[in-house]
């Protein structure tokens, strides 16, 4: 029995992840890799995250089940365009990552009506590190939150199967409207490595950094690192601009709100705004470990045959509420 294929466009932390959550989960398959750094290749599979890298786009996702593109999104219309040729209404394609209306429109434009499109995006468990420092597990995917965007040529069926997919790799799956996704993805994704970056520039504008940068360590490192992502999070920021100035407004009235308590040498008032900071912290952590509480999102009792294909004809029946053995 031939193995069911499935691609993954991009080799880093996100895509290695899925390729080793995908390879655990999932039986009679073969993950095949391809990214324009050969390195990157390399490492997903010395890391087992892919079962062989391919060179040639085209030939990658040739006859694959599913394709994840794990790219940034500068690169997806090359790809999607090098692609298109061999898609069809029976193989999946999700972006995982990245905004999704830039990336439905991008599908829209370039596959042809019937083709599945998925724009997606991983939230990682806080719990887990989501560094390209560091080699995922087979684990670093469990309890993430899939955020699910179908496209408008996506059919019931394939929906279902996309759904079947990502919790048979223990992601939870949620749909989303897009708009407002990208929205809260510019606060709690791009503005972290924002504000690292304001930090760098205020610290090493400051006349004392030459003679002192010595003292910045792994902490102020760690904080800072998000600067050599400068045109990921540029693009993002031009693309929601009225977003963007919205979430820095709120950031500048805490910081001028411990400012100014720091000033008029207030320590409650400070201790406070910091305490309530970690509380916050502290019931967000709660609410992710408690997990979400959705209802049972239906899966269709004829999924098709993609399902049964991807996660075994047992899974598809169970999940289509068929009992019969």
């Amino acid at each position: 029995m031939s193995k069911t294929k499935v691609a993954l466009v991009g080799c880093d932390f996100v895509g290695m992840s899925l390729g080793l959550a995908i390879k655990r989960a999932l039986r009679d398959v073969e993950v095949v890799g391809h990214d324009k750094d050969r390195d990157a290749m390399r490492r997903a599979e010395g890391a087992r995250a892919i079962d062989r890298g391919e060179w040639n786009l085209p030939n990658a996702c040739e006859g694959a089940a599913a394709i994840f593109i794990c790219e940034p999104h500068g690169a997806l219309e090359v790809t999607l365009r090098a692609i298109a040729p061999d898609l069809g209404p029976h193989t999946i394609v999700a972006t995982v990552g990245g905004s999704n209306v830039a990336a439905l429109r991008m599908a829209e434009s370039v596959l042809v009506g019937n083709v599945p499109f998925f724009s997606t995006s991983l939230v990682y468990h806080p719990d887990r590190a989501n560094d390209d420092a560091v080699l995922p597990t087979a684990d670093t995917i469990r309890d993430a939150i899939w955020t699910i965007v179908p496209s408008r040529s996506a059919s019931t069926q394939m929906v279902d199967t996309f759904v079947a997919l990502a919790n048979q790799v223990g992601a939870r799956p949620i749909f989303v409207d897009p708009v407002e996704r990208d929205g809260m993805a510019v606060a709690v994704e791009a503005m972290p490595m924002i504000l690292g970056s304001l930090l760098m520039l205020a610290v090493s504008s400051d006349a004392a950094w030459s003679e002192r940068e010595w003292m910045a360590g792994s902490a102020f490192g760690q904080i800072v690192s998000g600067a050599e992502h400068a045109p990921k999070y540029a693009a993002a920021l031009e693309a929601q601009p009225d977003t963007a100035v919205h979430w820095l407004n709120q950031i500048m009235l805490q910081c001028m709100a411990l400012r100014d308590a720091i000033a008029a040498r207030n320590t409650e008032a400070v201790e406070r705004l910091l305490t309530q900071a970690e509380e916050r912290r502290q019931q967000w952590l709660a609410d992710r470990r408690r997990g979400r509480i959705e209802g049972h999102i239906p899966i269709e009792r004829d999924a098709g045959g993609l399902l049964k294909l991807l996660v075994g004809e047992r899974m598809a029946d169970r999940l289509a509420g068929n009992k019969k053995r």
